[in-house]
């Protein structure tokens, strides 16, 4: 048999070079992205939302703290910590446990609000940490308005009451960020009122 030579068409040559130049544009880029992956790894585990809280750490640095607008945003974190473990707790049937850590989250939440209003300086020094306290308090009802809704009839009369602990701190720290005693205050407006 003989072999009978091939000839490529115009279009066909063209063809094959669209495909590998395209081919061949492509390798820099993959080669960039390779090597971002490779040297970028390292640089990826030290982002801030890597480093989740400790109880450790947070009640070190909670001792540490004399500043109480500090004092009581660490405060705030660890209680998320303790509502989320007692989550945990709960999920996995531990009640006992869940209870526990429920409690010390009562009593970090409680002692968050103390440090705000045992500061001298007075909220106006510490209104960040009041509205943190007040937005934690907000979503930490909501978690346990899910959490009550997951755990069986007699175990959730807990979590219950923690939940109007919380909600009473909530009603306490909306006092103090909108006054309700003050008139407001009355200017000279484009409007005429005076």
């Amino acid at each position: 048999m003989a072999l009978v030579p091939t000839f490529k068409t115009d279009a066909v040559c063209t063809l094959d070079i669209a495909i590998i130049s395209v081919m061949v544009s492509k390798l820099p880029l993959l080669t960039a992205i390779f090597w971002f992956a490779v040297l970028g790894t390292p640089f990826c585990a030290a982002l801030p939302g890597r480093n989740k809280d400790n109880e450790a750490k947070l009640t070190a640095r909670i001792e540490r703290e004399k500043n109480p607008g500090k004092k009581a945003r660490l405060q705030i974190r660890l209680a998320r910590l303790k509502l989320t473990q007692a989550a945990g707790a709960y999920d996995h049937n531990d009640f006992d446990k869940g209870l526990a850590l429920l409690q010390a989250y009562r009593q970090q939440i409680n002692t968050s609000l103390n440090a705000l209003e045992s500061s001298k300086r007075g909220v106006a020094k510490h209104f960040q940490a009041y509205k943190k306290l007040e937005i934690a308090l907000r979503e930490d009802g909501r978690l346990l308005e899910d959490l009550r809704m997951r755990v069986p009839y007699p175990e959730d009369q807990a979590i219950e009451n923690i939940a109007k602990e919380s909600s009473r701190v909530h009603s306490q720290v909306l006092e103090v960020l909108f006054p309700a005693g003050k008139p407001p205050h009355k200017s000279n407006g484009p409007c005429g009122s005076s």
